[in-house]
């Protein structure tokens, strides 16, 4: 009986090591935003003083095109000056457009600087990219992702617009740090981004589908390994002594 019991838990081991095998083998680079966004989705300021909104009209023009939505290339920055702007003011801290196509509401977050993992989980829990503020300078350019521990942005100034370029070679790395991506990260103090949103989707596809697929998949994977961890710890001294 006790034989029959211990083969048991062994083969539920092999059973879990076989789905983390499967999933692992299943499992993709998880996917960036940056790299289902168009070129032509980035956008350079118009004139001085209004990088905020620039970097607000590429906000909505990625949640549009991420979820699907076809016009994503109609928002410049008069569409989101009409949402997010105060004039004379300048960006507002909370804001909300509404079309009969797409209602996307922001939020600003605070900051006092930001670690290189905190700023990871802030873009895994926002592919569409957000918004990113250091007041120091003052300027905002739209983050859209990371590779390893270096973040990327698009940012509207004009020497460095419409591309995608590492943080410390945009506007801000070349204010705070010489291309010094741990500086940009010390002096960051806000960032705005999507709390809620309803989009119509009318393409055939929305990549931001294909980017939750796979972050549930390498979640279910996590789970795998813990279960795995969690059994080798009471099974592994019972095999040896089978063993023995």
């Amino acid at each position: 009986m006790q034989i029959v019991q211990k083969s048991k838990r062994i083969l539920s081991i092999l059973l879990i090591i076989t789905l983390c095998l499967a999933l692992m083998a299943a499992l993709v680079t998880p996917a960036k935003a940056a790299e289902q966004l168009p070129q032509e989705l980035y956008m350079e300021q118009s004139r001085g003083g209004i990088c905020t909104m620039t970097s607000a009209a590429m906000l909505l023009r990625s949640a549009l095109y991420m979820y699907g939505n076809s016009h994503w290339s109609e928002i410049g920055e008069r569409e989101a000056a009409s949402a997010c702007w105060l004039w004379g003011a300048g960006i507002l801290f909370e804001w909300s457009f509404e079309t009969d196509y797409a209602r996307i509401d922001v939020e600003r977050t605070v900051l006092n600087g930001i670690s290189v993992e905190d700023l990871k989980a802030v873009l895994d829990e926002h592919p569409e990219g957000i918004e990113f503020y250091c007041g120091g300078v003052p300027h905002a350019v739209f983050l859209t992702d990371y590779e390893g521990d270096t973040f990327y942005c698009a940012d509207p100034a004009p020497y460095c617009s419409g591309k995608r370029v590492p943080i410390s070679e945009s506007w801000l790395g070349y204010r705070l740090g010489l291309g010094n991506q741990d500086a940009v990260l010390r002096n960051a103090t806000a960032y705005w981004s999507i709390v809620d949103c309803d989009i119509d989707t009318d393409l055939d596809e929305a990549p931001i589908d294909a980017i939750f697929a796979e972050q549930n998949q390498a979640k279910t994977l996590t789970t795998a390994k813990q279960l795995l961890r969690h059994d080798q710890a009471w099974i592994a001294p019972e095999v040896f002594a089978l063993g023995a």
